[in-house]
């Protein structure tokens, strides 16, 4: 409440205002009745003080030292009954006053103080209740707003529009949410004041800086959610102590804007949460068939036939006692981190968590030309922003290229290798390919067209389509070729007879046209034969 207002509402009409005018512009909080020395420690900012001097009437130059310190403390004017103690203020007394814009209004002598004081305290209480209603109604504004599916970006225009003053809403690693999405643009400072935890105080309900080259002032509000990073509301401008109304118009935002985030997240926790259970049955190999996984698939928008690269991480631990169950908080941070990094670089990649590890899949394409490079780059880059935001290291295991979502059981299984290939306590922040091993590895890094093409035409060359007839030919044929051909350890794998595998290799090489001991044929077929498994796996 201004004290323009007193000066116009009966009956301080008859108020006269002795100095410091110019100074009526304060808001006031509190009246305070004195007529003791020792009132000063008691006084506040925008305090109004009511006396009738009597503890200064043999000392009125005395006033001089209370509307000083008064001034300093910042409060609102000094109501004195002239007429009562003093009959009469020194002139210094209203210099000084006139000097700092102090003001010194005169009570009529008829005037009780405790009526004064209650006239002041009800014209308060009225203006706060004006304040507290309008706060309400536009509570409830914001809340139809959201109710009515109009989403942030309407209800933050709407704050806009009430307070004056461009508002964005952006999380907590600054990436815009809704709002004048480039309110903070040529500020790149902020990031550094955000990863570092500069840009809010711990507890405060707001932060107010200045932009050093442009001289603007922000304020930012925290917008709490289940996490312990919050959103956070930006406000460009200045919004005084003394201005009731727009505060409390972006306290009721924030709290609405708190409360649909709160529902927003809800969401976004339980679609993580069935991703994850799909992505943990597809590599369990639960689904009952590929048909069901494929239509699952395109559900969370995979592409089925496209390749990826699989990396698995895990968050380094810091000690020898450290154990992943008991941080789960800091493995949902990361996720969160990440997924927010994966969204700003807009890489193609998608992310799931399995128990302690963060599972992404990469899409790979023709514009890459060198994968593991491409994979070591995009991966120390999310390293670096992470140590940067947290005190967390991640490793990674990354797998081949797997020739489509199907591949990805087996990537997955390379990327775990790749991670714990070395026993005992790994390097933090470290990436591991998966190197092959065996000539089934070897093999998986073609591309499965190219194989399936290999084998038919070596099916064919071969002419091994003439065993199908008798599928225990093609059968023994293959555990022949996988025992370095030795009859004695095939007929104990089949469980036949000796007898019986010479009988039926000698039928195979009469329906082949060939020997068995050629080593080029052995080649080829063995070649045919880990094709096949690994088409059928």
């Amino acid at each position: 409440m201004k004290l323009q207002t007193l000066l116009t509402r009966d009956p301080f009409t008859q108020l006269t205002v002795l100095a410091g005018e110019s100074g009526l512009n304060h808001d006031i909080n509190h009246v305070t009745m004195m007529d003791a020395p020792d009132i000063l420690p008691y006084l506040k900012s925008n305090d109004l003080l009511i006396t009738t001097g009597y503890h200064l009437k043999d000392n009125p130059a005395q006033l001089i030292d209370l509307i000083q310190e008064m001034a300093k403390l910042d409060c609102a004017a000094l109501f004195i009954k002239t007429k009562r103690f003093l009959h009469t203020l020194p002139e210094a007394v209203l210099d000084t006053a006139n000097e700092i814009n102090f003001p010194i209004i005169e009570l009529p002598e008829d005037w009780s103080l405790g009526d004064t004081v209650n006239q002041l305290l009800t014209i308060i209480l009225d203006k706060r209740t004006s304040e507290l209603r309008h706060a309400i109604d536009t509570h409830r504004q914001f809340t139809l707003h959201i109710m009515n599916g109009k989403g942030l970006d309407t209800l933050l225009s709407h704050l806009t529009n009430l307070i004056r003053h461009p508002v964005m809403l952006t999380n907590s690693y600054l990436t815009p949410i809704a709002g004048q999405v480039d309110l903070l643009k040529g500020m790149p400072y902020l990031m550094e004041l955000a990863q570092y935890g500069y840009l809010l105080l711990p507890k405060s309900t707001e932060v107010s800086f200045c932009d050093v080259h442009t001289q603007i002032e922000y304020t930012v509000y925290p917008v709490h959610k289940h996490t312990n990073q919050p959103d956070l509301l930006f406000v460009k401008g200045a919004i005084g102590v003394s201005d009731h109304v727009n505060r409390l118009t972006t306290e009721q935002a924030v709290n609405v804007l708190s409360f649909e985030r709160l529902r927003e997240e809800a969401i976004k926790q339980t679609t993580r949460r069935i991703r994850n259970e799909f992505f943990a049955n597809f590599l369990d190999q639960t689904y009952s068939s590929n048909e069901e996984m494929t239509n699952k698939a395109s559900e969370f928008g995979l592409p089925v036939q496209q390749e990826y690269i699989c990396a698995v991480g895990e968050i380094d631990p810091l000690n020898e006692m450290w154990i992943y169950q008991s941080h789960h908080k800091e493995l949902d941070q990361v996720y969160d981190f990440l997924e927010n990094e994966i969204q700003s670089l807009a890489v193609p990649c998608y992310l799931f968590t399995k128990g302690d590890q963060l599972i992404l899949l990469l899409s790979v394409n023709d514009l890459i030309e060198d994968v593991q490079e491409f994979c070591t780059s995009f991966l120390e880059l999310l390293q670096l922003r992470l140590s940067r935001f947290y005190e967390l290291t991640l490793s990674f295991g990354v797998s081949h290229v797997c020739s489509s979502f199907f591949a990805v059981q087996q990537g997955y299984q390379e990327a775990q290798k790749a991670l714990h290939h070395t026993s005992g306590w790994r390097q933090p922040s470290s990436i591991h390919f998966f190197q092959t091993t065996d000539i089934s590895g070897l093999l998986r890094l073609v591309p499965e067209k190219e194989l399936t093409a290999y084998y038919h035409q070596t099916v064919k060359q071969l002419r091994l389509d003439q065993l199908d007839e008798d599928k225990t030919l093609l059968q023994t044929l293959f555990m022949y070729m996988e025992c370095q051909c030795q009859i004695s350890e095939t007929a104990k794998q089949l469980f036949v007879h000796r007898n019986t595998v010479v009988y039926r290799l000698e039928k195979c090489e009469e329906l082949l046209h060939t020997t068995l001991k050629d080593p080029e044929f052995t080649l080829q077929i063995r070649t045919a034969m880990r094709i096949k498994q690994l088409l059928e796996s």
